[in-house]
């Protein structure tokens, strides 16, 4: 689940600027989304739409649309947003430091179920 510390990490590293920019910026974009995955477009405010825009060219949100036929026969078609949770994910996978040796190398020997000793 994408939070608005987690999103302004990733839009911090994505697309640079201060910390505190990144928050405001994540704040903005998740008051649409609140605990939903997806939102219409037509609920972004045309003073956020270039912010969504960026984030989009980034690789932070995604678009889609699906057509909806009406009464008269003619189709409508509504767009929509979406946060790319698996893009954020591995955008801060990427910052967190790799062990510098393999976590089996750090267990005890009880872990083995076998001790140092031969035992």
């Amino acid at each position: 689940m994408i939070t608005v510390k987690t999103l302004a990490r990733a839009i911090e590293k994505r697309l640079g600027g201060t910390s505190s920019e990144a928050l405001a910026e994540a704040r903005t974009v998740m008051s649409y989304f609140g605990f939903r995955t997806e939102i219409i477009d037509n609920a972004i405010q045309p003073e956020d739409r270039k912010l969504f825009y960026s984030l989009h060219d980034a690789g932070l949100l995604q678009t889609f649309w699906e057509t909806v036929p009406l009464l008269d026969g003619r189709n409508w078609r509504i767009f929509y947003w979406a946060l790319n949770e698996r893009d954020v994910d591995r955008i801060l996978a990427a910052e967190e430091p790799s062990p510098t040796e393999p976590l089996y190398n750090s267990l005890p020997d009880e872990a083995w179920g076998h001790s140092a000793t031969g035992g």
